[in-house]
């Protein structure tokens, strides 16, 4: 909280020296969000939550709440976004219209990790087939999230903003946050920050450790919107401490990451503008087997400590035809990755795991849209190229056979051709056709490809860094692999009446060169394999796969006051070279809630339920779970306009349950076997508090900062 606490006090300082002195306000009125308890609105394109309203603390976890989506989950902030049975590097994650780099091999700073729950305004999931324009790599789709950074002013400088806590009694987790902005009508400075911190995490058949948490967020811009021109500048920072991940082979110490970036856009006729994106993150991540689980044999424990270092530039131009738009660009995104694995108690043990690793993507695209009474069209083409390289790599420290053998490995991986590139071409056509006011249809089709990660290329000793796989298997890359080529067609239909809102989808994706790992005949990492798990490798290959299904969601107004919603999502994902499932998809889910809304007050109860996943992959020893349901039930008060006061109940009748995309246990010391699939928490409360100001006077500013300063004493 003393982090926390300064911060804002120096965002203060900034402020007032930015936009100038507050002006009196003698009518001032509180701002207030819309009264909303789970905050989602879908249509046939888009689907969208706002993640601040939501009590939780892994913003990926808000996904549930979209059709079609989930999260692949393998610790309490570590969520990996899912989306029609396709996850990790092949979903397209931007936080405000960039994306970051992560630091570590297995996914532990996963995107959605970077937008902390309660100073994100919202996340976005994009329906069906992705634009090419929206990002460079979106073979598996594409999701938005929003940091909230308040409003310009209408009038004169006004100062806007938010403080607030979330309390979970399971695990003792708490939520703390604040936002402040200053703006005037042509700038607009900003900062918000957020803490987050639990203790170990209960379920109804024992506490799962490690699921400690510790993160800290902050985020400082400036903004300025003229006639004709728009900019945003931003600084932040991201600190994650002693955060467990049972699901993986080691759990984080710390991830410390920089950010930065700018945005802008200029219209420079009635029918030309342009716009230019640029961000830049760094990150250093140290993970052990040893600090927060129980620790295994001093010459077994080992620390991994890695760097990942990129950014991205984007410049487009979007020109106003008679009838239609037309828009070009350019993106072009840069990562670099270092990981040195030692052991704490033997200073002769070192793996170079990952050496000078890079992976560069040059991209230009062409998307042309056309608006008619009837119906909606668009065309468009993304070419692109994606180069990655990769040091020489070595090891020391391993005596006897597994010395050799490892030995073995790091000299055939140098003496491969590691400079590799793959050069491909994405489209999509998508049309909408308009029935009546109220309805519609939507008509999709994209054909996209994905080339390796780096883990997936670049692994050359049997290990579980696999970019979150989570299934306890050692892989090795592969350095011939192909891109993965995904053509895909999506059907939609949309109905929005005065009471009804229903927007089903169904969808057929076939994937050419699916990037999976298979048996390994590599005879040398098989043998390292079994000495260092029991179990040969796994190697990264291609193979033919096809994912099918449907996803819809509806709200349906019962009178002025009640209402209820609810999604759906199926999605089958199976291989069609052999006889085999995909790993790790979501087995066919759905939720209904019931709201009573007033101008103040609003009371929603939930029932979600999961079938039965029996459609497993062999090759990761995947194991099948059983179905469930749970009831939740949340309530929002606001007393005053100002006040928003919140209360929660997940798991209302104390269900044991296993989420089949929840990560398999890794971490010995704890209540779930090692080997078992984790359970999902057991009945929680939660309650939280947020006050809201709007062009407030000095004196409540100066109240509001005394109490974030008192907080840190």
């Amino acid at each position: 909280m003393k982090y926390f606490a300064s911060a804002a006090g120096a965002a203060a300082l900034l402020l007032s020296a930015a936009v100038g002195a507050q002006q009196p306000a003698s009518d001032a009125e509180a701002e207030v969000d819309e009264v909303v308890v789970v905050g989602r609105s879908v249509s046939t394109g888009l689907a969208q939550i706002h993640v601040d309203r939501e009590m939780l603390v892994d913003t990926a976890t808000v996904l549930k709440d979209m059709p079609g989506a989930n999260v692949n989950a393998n610790g309490p902030v570590t969520g990996i976004a899912q989306y029609r049975g396709m996850y990790g590097d092949r979903v397209s994650v931007v936080i405000d219209h960039l994306g970051v780099v992560s630091g570590g091999p297995n996914a532990m700073d996963a995107p959605l990790s970077y937008v902390s729950p309660m100073i994100t305004e919202d996340l976005a999931v994009t329906r069906g087939v992705a634009s090419v324009s929206l990002a460079p790599e979106s073979i598996g789709g594409h999701m938005a999230a929003r940091l909230s950074r308040g409003d310009f002013s209408e009038a004169g400088t006004e100062w806007s903003g938010s403080i607030g806590t979330r309390y979970s009694g399971n695990g003792n987790v708490s939520t703390s946050a604040g936002r402040l902005t200053v703006a005037g009508t042509s700038h607009k400075v900003s900062l918000i920050a957020e803490v987050d911190d639990g203790d170990d995490i209960s379920t109804p058949v024992g506490v799962v450790r490690p699921s400690r948490l510790h993160r800290e967020r902050a985020d400082l811009s400036y903004a300025f919107s003229g006639d004709t021109v728009d900019l945003q500048f931003y600084v932040g920072k991201l600190d994650t401490d002693d955060t467990g991940t049972p699901a993986l082979p080691m759990d984080i110490r710390f991830i410390e990451t920089d950010l930065a970036g700018a945005q802008g856009s200029i219209e420079v006729t009635d029918t030309l503008s342009f716009n230019i994106r640029a961000g830049w993150n760094d990150v250093e991540h140290l993970m052990d087997n040893f600090g927060l689980r129980q620790a295994p044999m001093p010459m077994a424990q080992r620390q991994n400590l890695t760097t990942g270092t990129g950014g991205q530039v984007s410049a487009g131009a979007e020109f106003a035809l008679a009838t239609s738009k037309l828009e070009v660009g350019i993106d072009l995104t840069t990562a670099d990755h270092e990981a040195t694995i030692t052991n704490p108690n033997n200073a002769m043990f070192r793996v170079d795991n990952f050496v000078d690793v890079t992976r560069d993507v040059s991209s230009a695209f062409i998307e042309w849209q056309r608006d008619t009474e009837r119906g909606d069209l668009e065309l468009g083409l993304r070419a692109k190229r994606v180069d990655a390289n990769a040091g020489e790599v070595s090891a020391s420290g391993m005596m006897g056979d597994m010395g050799t053998n490892v030995d073995l490995l790091a000299d055939a991986f140098n003496a491969a051709n590691r400079d590799l590139t793959w050069d491909s071409v994405d489209a999509v056509i998508k049309y909408r056709l308009r029935i009546s006011d109220d309805a519609e249809w939507r008509f999709e089709i994209g054909s996209k490809t994905r080339a390796p990660s780096y883990q997936e290329l670049y692994l050359w000793l049997p290990l579980q860094a696999t970019g979150g796989l989570a299934d306890g298997r050692s892989y090795i890359g592969g350095l011939d692999l192909d891109a993965e080529r995904s053509n895909e067609i999506t059907i939609g239909y949309g109905l929005e009446t005065g009471r009804v809102t229903v927007s089903p989808q169904v969808f057929y994706r076939q994937v050419d060169g699916y990037i999976q790992g298979i048996p390994s005949t590599n005879m040398i990492a098989n043998m390292v394999s079994q000495m260092m798990s029991g179990n040969p490798a796994l190697e990264f290959s291609n193979v033919d796969a096809e994912i099918y299904g449907f996803d819809l969601a509806f709200k349906v107004e019962l009178a002025d006051q009640w209402y209820v919603d609810g999604i759906a999502s199926y999605a089958r994902g199976r291989r069609t070279d052999v006889s085999d499932n995909l790993y790790r998809l979501a087995p066919p889910n759905a939720s209904l809630g019931l709201t009573w809304e007033s101008d103040s007050l609003a009371v929603t109860t939930e029932v979600v339920g999961y079938t039965r996943q029996d459609k497993v992959s062999a090759y990761n020893n995947e194991q099948a779970t059983p179905g469930y349901g749970l009831v939740n039930a949340a309530l929002v008060w606001y007393p005053v306009e100002a006040l928003r006061l919140e209360a929660r109940v997940d798991n209302l009748f104390d269900k044991a349950y296993q989420d089949h995309v929840a990560g398999i246990n890794r971490a010995n010391g704890s209540d779930i076997p090692v080997g078992a699939r984790l359970y999902g928490a057991e009945r929680t409360l939660s309650a939280g508090v947020i006050f809201s100001f709007y062009s407030a006077s000095k004196t409540l500013l100066a109240a509001a900062m005394v109490s974030l300063r008192s907080s840190s004493l």
